[in-house]
C-alpha cells in the first residue's frame, strides 16, 4: 500500500469522507484537513500518503477461507410460513406433528376375502350375509357360523376375528343359501385394528424434518392439507459493470442457478453502471430482498466501488480471501442482511459461490449440506501460491483429473469441469493421487 493513489475524484473523496466521519464518530471537518489527518495517519504507520478509499479498497489483511466460512455460517433465517401438502416436497418442517386421529379410523381388511367370527375355519362352510366395500360406513354384525364378503381396506364387521382370503375358498350353495367353504389353513388374520398405524397423540415428524414423497403421505394420512415449514430466502442478484453494455452478462444466470440449487429462490434485479450512486440505489432496491448477491466491482481499480458502497450502506465483515481464484469476494451486512460481492470474472465468481454461497444459502434454508468427493490422479503436476488455497477446476475421466483452468475470466476454466481439487494454503506442488469435489 506504501505510497499508493488510487485516483478518486474529488467528490467520490467527500463521499468518502462522509462515510469515515459517520463510521467513526469523527468531528466535522472539511474535507482537506480530514484527508491532511488521515495522510499523516499513514505516513507516521510509514505507508507514506494514501487516501481515504484505501480504508476499504485494500488488501492489506486476507482473510483465511474458514474463518470466511464461519463468518458466513453465523447468518440464520428462520421465517416460517404455510404451504398446502400437495406443495410441500423439498420443504423443511417449522414444527413438530403430532397425530390428532387413528390411523385406520377403523378396523379394516387387509385383503379381499369373507370376515368370519369363528377362529377355527378349516373345512368349515359359513353362511354368507351380505358384503362391504371400501367407503362403506354400516355397522355390519357377524355372529358364529356366519361370514361377511369384505374388499380390501373395508371396514370390518363387528365381532371379526378373521378375514380368509378369497382366493382359500370356495363358494356352494344348499337349500338355506350360499355357503363359503374354507379350504385352506389361515395362517394370517388379515385385519388392521384401528389406530395399529398411528396412535392419536403420537408425534410423527420432527421440526427439521425434510419432507418427501414418504412422509407426505404421513401428512395426507393424517388429513393436515396445510403444514408450516421454513421460508427459503429470496436472493436478489444483481450485475455490475460498464462492460456490460458491450458484453453478456454470464455471471447473474449461474449463480441464479447456483441459489436454486440452494432451494432458495433467486431474483435479478438489474444490471448497475459503474458509478456510486446508481450503485447505491441499486442496493437500496435489494434490501426488499432477504440476501444480496452481486457480481463485479470488489478488486482494487479505479472502477472497483463496491467496497466502499458497502462500507457506506453497513458493514464489512471481510474483503478479500487467501484462496484463488476468487481473492477479492467481499461480504457485508447492511440493514442486518448479508451482502455477498462475488468477483467479475466468471470462474472466480463461479468458485466462491459453489464455496461459499452455496452452502451458506443451505444452512439458511435449514437444508442439509454435503460434498461428494471421488477419489482420481492428477494428470499432471500442479504448483500453487504458498499461504493461498487454490480451487483447481478438473475434468474427470477414467480415473484420472485433467486441470481445465486456463484463467479466472475465462467460462471454459470451469465450464467443462466436472469439481475441484482443493490446494491447502502450505501446498506448492501437488500431483499422484487427490480428492475431487464434485459438481
Amino acid at each position: 500500500m506504501k505510497g499508493r493513489r488510487l485516483g478518486r475524484c474529488f467528490r467520490e473523496e467527500i463521499i468518502l469522507i462522509e462515510i469515515y466521519q459517520k463510521k467513526n464518530a469523527v468531528k466535522p471537518h472539511d474535507a482537506g484537513n480530514l484527508k491532511e489527518e488521515m495522510n499523516l495517519k499513514w505516513e507516521r504507520e510509514g505507508e507514506g500518503e494514501g487516501n481515504l478509499s484505501d480504508l476499504v479498497n485494500s488488501f492489506n489483511f486476507l482473510t483465511p477461507v474458514d474463518d470466511a466460512k464461519k463468518i458466513l455460517g453465523g447468518f440464520t433465517f428462520n421465517r416460517k410460513t404455510y404451504v398446502e401438502t400437495k406443495d410441500s416436497f423439498g420443504r423443511v418442517l417449522a414444527e413438530d406433528i403430532v397425530s390428532g386421529v387413528l390411523v385406520p379410523p377403523y378396523d379394516r381388511a387387509e385383503k379381499d376375502g369373507y370376515a368370519i367370527m369363528d377362529r377355527n375355519p378349516y373345512q368349515r362352510t359359513f353362511k354368507l350375509i351380505g358384503e362391504t366395500l371400501a367407503g362403506d360406513e354400516r355397522e355390519v354384525i357377524i355372529k358364529s357360523g356366519e361370514c361377511c364378503w369384505v374388499a380390501t381396506g373395508a371396514k370390518i364387521p363387528v365381532g371379526t376375528n378373521l378375514v380368509i382370503p378369497v382366493e382359500d375358498t370356495e363358494e356352494c350353495s344348499d337349500e338355506v343359501g350360499i355357503r363359503i367353504k374354507v379350504c385352506e389353513s389361515v395362517v394370517e388374520l388379515n385385519i388392521s385394528r384401528k389406530g395399529c398405524d398411528i396412535e392419536r397423540g403420537a408425534t410423527v415428524l420432527e421440526e427439521g424434518c425434510l419432507l418427501n414423497e414418504r412422509n407426505i403421505g404421513i401428512l395426507a394420512s393424517l388429513g393436515i392439507r396445510n403444514v408450516r415449514v421454513y421460508d427459503t430466502p429470496n436472493v436478489a442478484i444483481i450485475s455490475t459493470g460498464d462492460e456490460l453494455k458491450q458484453i453478456n452478462d454470464v455471471n447473474s444466470l449461474t449463480l441464479s442457478a447456483i441459489v436454486k440449487q440452494s432451494g432458495c429462490s433467486p431474483f435479478f434485479i438489474g444490471t448497475v453502471s459503474d458509478d456510486f450512486g446508481d450503485i447505491e440505489k441499486k442496493l437500496g432496491e435489494a434490501l426488499e430482498y432477504d440476501i444480496i448477491l452481486t457480481s463485479g466491482g470488489v478488486s482494487v481499480g479505479k472502477k472497483d466501488l463496491m467496497p466502499q458502497v458497502v462500507f457506506g450502506m453497513g458493514d464489512i465483515l471481510f474483503h478479500g480471501l487467501r484462496m484463488r481464484p476468487g481473492m477479492p469476494m467481499l461480504a457485508g451486512k447492511i440493514d442486518e442482511k448479508p451482502i455477498l460481492c462475488m468477483p467479475g470474472n466468471v470462474t472466480s465468481c463461479l468458485v466462491c459461490a459453489n464455496v461459499f454461497l452455496l452452502p451458506m444459502l443451505r444452512s439458511m434454508a435449514h437444508l442439509l449440506f454435503t460434498r461428494e468427493t471421488r477419489s482420481a490422479r492428477l494428470s499432471e503436476e500442479v504448483t500453487s501460491e504458498y499461504g493461498m488455497r487454490r480451487y483447481l477446476p478438473v475434468k474427470l475421466s477414467g480415473g484420472v483429473a485433467y486441470p481445465t483452468f486456463n484463467g479466472s475470466g475465462l467460462i471454459t476454466s470451469i465450464a467443462y469441469a466436472d469439481g475441484f481439487v482443493v490446494i491447502g494454503e502450505d501446498e506448492t506442488l501437488t500431483k499422484g493421487e487427490v480428492d475431487v469435489w464434485v459438481f
